[in-house]
């Protein structure tokens, strides 16, 4: 009787073995993702989130995509302005490369924008943000050529001071972008488009990691829905509900 569990139990250790080094197969995910009710609709912003990793990749414009990804891994096929997909491949045949056609649905949002802000903060918001950005030359000793007089450029270009000045410029602009997006945050916050604690702000703003850029030229709406999409990611990503 002995002999019989004992056989038993190296039997189902070998099978719980084998299941686990099958999940953490590493297998490629290749396909397309495309808009349900217009396929041939650019996707320009196309994320690919792998929850266990909490690491993305970026699709191609067209809805082409491609992972590597372990075969018990759970990943999302998101784009802004669209519901996300959730796919785990872990009860799938097993294979080395899979292809996915993944059709988005659009989503209907409704924002009451006159009810939600006051016109005056926002605009203040956004005069602050297109006054962001730094220029590099403000912070040499002036418009030096570099043939003319290449020592006072070498030494705008790699002195340890004027490296410091630059790095610190930089610096301060960042931390005004950042300040700037505490800001748009919490009115999203307080209009419910959002539900983020103060304390989670500074996570949020890394995570999103929204361009100077792109705060300096999208619209209004644009920005708030973009901000809407990273925060359900965001979500999605620290296994809370929103």
């Amino acid at each position: 009787m002995r002999v019989i569990l004992c056989a038993l139990w190296a039997i189902l250790q070998v099978s719980f073995c084998a299941n686990g080094q099958t999940d953490s197969i590493r297998v490629l995910v290749r396909g397309r993702a495309f808009d349900a009710a217009d396929p041939n609709r650019r996707l320009d912003d196309l994320m690919i989130i792998n929850l266990r990793t909490n690491q993305g990749t970026f699709g191609l414009a067209d809805g082409s995509f491609q992972s590597v990804v372990e075969r018990a891994d759970t990943f999302i096929i998101a784009s802004t302005g669209y519901e996300f997909r959730r796919i785990c491949l872990a009860d799938s045949a097993g294979r080395a490369e899979y292809f996915l056609r993944v059709p988005l649905t659009r989503l209907n949002v409704q924002l009451k924008e006159v009810a939600i802000f006051s016109p005056r903060q926002l605009d203040a918001i956004y005069r602050d943000i297109e006054k962001l950005g730094y220029r590099k030359r403000d912070f040499q000793i002036g418009g030096v050529d570099a043939l003319q007089s290449p020592i006072t450029f070498l030494y705008q270009e790699f002195s340890r001071l004027e490296q410091l000045k630059r790095r610190n410029a930089e610096r301060i602009n960042n931390e005004r972008r950042r300040e700037l997006l505490r800001e748009l945050l919490a009115n999203y916050a307080a209009a419910d488009i959002i539900h983020l604690d103060n304390s989670e702000f500074d996570d949020f703003i890394d995570f999103a990691n929204i361009p100077e850029q792109y705060m300096k030229t999208a619209t209004q709406y644009d920005f708030c829905i973009h901000v809407k999409r990273k925060f359900e990611l965001y979500r999605m990503t620290r296994g809370r509900k929103f």
